[in-house]
């Protein structure tokens, strides 16, 4: 049973046809339904379409840049300015990126319970007092 559900489980994500999954199309089913899988890849698609054509150094002006490499200059060579520079000047973009990415990663954990959920089940259906247990252990791994 653990094995049918690492292959249900595993099949679902990657979108892999399955019988045993119940993904075969009927007259009644909606086909336009996408795979877990695909459903989590689209959340990530979402997330990077707001952020097409974004430029992280819009906000800064050359002399913004210059002052960055001569507080970072150090011993380096000149007209190659270190790494700390540009950690200097990423990093406040990045935490705008922050919010929206641990949203994502929160909603991605969703999706990951409920499709463990739905699998388990259906596979430990003969065995309704061992569904909790089960999904403590899936829970406690995802």
């Amino acid at each position: 049973m653990i094995t049918d559900f690492v292959d249900g489980y595993k099949n679902t994500i990657t979108g892999k046809f399955d019988a045993k999954r119940g993904n075969v199309p009927s007259a009644n089913s909606n086909k336009k339904e996408l795979s877990g899988g695909a459903k989590i890849k689209v959340h990530f698609y979402n997330l990077y379409k707001q952020f097409v054509g974004y430029n992280a150094t819009s906000e800064y002006t050359d002399s913004d840049i210059d002052r960055a490499i001569m507080l970072h200059e150090g011993d380096t060579i000149p007209g190659f300015p270190s790494v700390d520079v540009f950690v200097y000047l990423i990093q406040p973009q990045l935490e705008k990126l922050r919010e929206p990415a641990l949203d994502l990663l929160q909603d991605v954990y969703h999706m990951l319970e409920q499709m463990a959920q739905g699998i388990v089940d259906r596979i430990f259906m003969r065995f309704p007092a061992l569904i909790p247990e089960v999904m403590d252990i899936i829970i406690g791994v995802i």
